[in-house]
């Protein structure tokens, strides 16, 4: 059951409507009750985390932090979560970490992706929350990935998920 769920929430994903979809709703298509959203995710906001982490860029993350309907402001907390999820991905997270570590060379790369994050994350952050706080949002997601997952500095590396979570949640608020 846990994999046809997360294998519909993927579809939908892939679809562009997964921010709009209820638990019920994606429960009703597998053919199962509701309540294992639950049990096999723990809420229907891990179940979105858990399916784009399997195929997550910034920009998805972006869009799914908006809420249900992928359209109204960005969500802190959501934001957070995605963000953890990603890069938690015991296959996104590694490659992730390795991605940052040559960017921070200067392999050439680095202009590119660049303008990718400034315009599908950054600027979103923005207009959400105006350019002061976008930057403290910025400074703060960014310093917490390098430290907890290019660095690994003990100090946030030996943080369990739930407190990392809280801790980039009460940075990005």
């Amino acid at each position: 059951m846990r994999g046809r769920l997360l294998q519909a929430a993927q579809e939908h994903f892939e679809r562009g409507d997964l921010a709009a979809l209820s638990s019920r709703r994606l429960a009703a298509e597998v053919g199962v009750s509701h309540t294992l959203v639950n049990y096999h995710f723990g809420s229907r906001d891990e179940l979105v985390a858990t399916a784009i982490a399997l195929r997550a860029a910034p920009h998805d993350v972006i869009a799914l932090s908006r809420g249900r309907d992928g359209h109204g402001p960005i969500d802190p907390s959501r934001l957070a979560h995605g963000i953890l999820a990603v890069w938690e991905h015991p296959e996104h997270g590694p490659r992730l970490a390795h991605f940052a570590r040559r960017l921070a060379s200067r392999d050439g790369s680095a202009a590119s992706i660049t303008a990718y994050i400034q315009a599908s994350v950054y600027e979103p952050l923005v207009d959400d929350f105006g350019r002061e706080q976008a930057r403290r949002m910025a400074v703060a997601i960014v310093g917490f990935l390098f430290g907890r997952y290019v660095l690994a500095l003990p100090m946030f590396a030996g943080l369990s998920r739930d407190d990392a979570g809280r801790l980039l949640l009460s940075m990005i608020r």
